[in-house]
């Protein structure tokens, strides 16, 4: 009997120590979380070009000045990207829902699957990204608010993440094109890195 008992506790010992599989939600949560200061990075540098001009504090002797304005703006893009990798410094939008996602012909990977449906987002899978996160519903993206807003909103298909989990693709939709991301897990570092970024 006193056999027995040991043997339970150790088998509950065994089992408390082994890590539970993620899901594969989980895995894509954790590929967004990793690399979406890398995207915020390039969406400051390549299309977020706008800011609502009240908030740029504009000495109004030079409103009509392009050049003073650009300066102004890339001042504060180049002040926005220092702050990337500091803890929630940066707020960033993300559509609620992730698009589907089907591999390219071009795409030598093995995925776990080559296509994914639609679904929909919850606010705690980025609680580990360094990013302030806040979702959108899709039918306020193209109101005033969200449009005009300072904060980059991305829209984001569906991460596609290969068989042995050291790969992972995903896309970014603009209001006008797109491009794709592909991602490699750093084992050094334990995290997911953008390894290429492809336009469409």
């Amino acid at each position: 009997m006193q056999k027995l008992v040991v043997l339970t506790l150790f088998s509950f010992f065994l089992l408390s120590c082994t890590e539970k599989e993620k899901t594969y939600e989980e895995l894509e949560a954790e590929v967004l979380c990793d690399v979406l200061p890398e995207v915020a990075k390039y969406e400051l540098e390549n299309y977020f070009l706008y800011y609502r001009l009240e908030s740029l504090q504009i000495d109004s002797t030079k409103i009509e000045d392009k050049k003073y304005l650009k300066k102004i703006r890339d001042e504060k893009i180049s002040n926005i990207i220092s702050l990337l990798n500091e803890y929630k410094k940066v707020e960033i939008g993300v559509l609620d829902t992730l698009y589907t996602a089907n591999k390219v012909k071009e795409d030598k990977n093995n995925y776990k699957f080559d296509s994914l449906g639609v679904r929909g987002l919850d606010i705690k899978e980025f609680e580990k990204s360094n990013l302030k996160v806040h979702l959108v519903n899709y039918k306020n993206t193209f109101e005033g608010d969200e449009r005009n807003s300072e904060t980059p909103l991305l829209f984001l298909c569906r991460v596609l993440i290969s068989k042995n989990e050291n790969t992972a693709r995903f896309s970014v939709y603009k209001y006008y094109g797109g491009y794709d991301v592909i991602c490699s897990f750093s084992k050094e570092n334990q995290k997911w890195i953008v390894k290429e970024i492809i336009k469409e």
